[in-house]
């Protein structure tokens, strides 16, 4: 009987939302974020600009002139490009090979992140995007044809799950044919 009676009272406690002394199951542990995804090769192949002459010099008739610029190179900064102390930032890997130079960046972490900008033939004119917070590294493959730095492949990531550089990978090996028989 009393079994009964305990029975109905904790129904009913339930039925009315009266807090339960039923032990709560522990919440799952809040899984840590996932890596940002790889940024590569994201900047616009060309820029379209519009130029103009700021101040009229006497005696000389200015052209303003517009058109698309080529995208060339990629800059890193710690913090908006022309905001004050956000200096270009140096590679601290770099390596000469036969199709060109490699550059890589090591961004410890810092508040407020890092930034990059796209820089393009010809003009001054540059777009600039913050990037994720996590990045850690950055690599950038120059092709070796041209008198000028000119980018033909660059990503940003999270240099545990970035694959190797290129200049880091290990070479592809001949494969071993036996010579033809006469």
């Amino acid at each position: 009987m009393r079994h009964a009676a305990v029975c109905s009272t904790l129904a009913i406690a339930v039925a009315f939302g009266a807090p339960t002394r039923a032990a709560t199951p522990p919440k799952p542990a809040v899984p840590a974020s996932a890596p940002s995804p790889m940024l590569a090769d994201a900047c616009p192949a060309q820029l379209p600009v519009k130029q103009t002459v700021a101040t009229a010099i006497p005696g000389w008739t200015p052209l303003d002139q517009q058109g698309s610029y080529p995208f060339q190179r990629v800059a890193f900064y710690p913090g908006a490009p022309g905001d004050a102390g956000a200096a270009l930032i140096v590679p601290t890997l770099e390596f000469k090979g036969q199709a060109g130079l490699h550059d890589g960046w090591d961004l410890p972490r810092r508040s407020g992140g890092y930034w990059m900008a796209c820089a393009y033939g010809n003009t001054t004119a540059t777009v600039a995007r913050k990037l994720a917070d996590d990045v850690d590294f950055c690599q950038a493959d120059y092709d070796g044809r041209f008198l000028t730095l000119v980018v033909k492949h660059w990503s940003c990531g999270v240099k545990r799950t970035m694959p190797p550089p290129v200049w880091a990978r290990p070479a592809p090996r001949a494969s071993a044919k036996p010579a033809p028989k006469h």
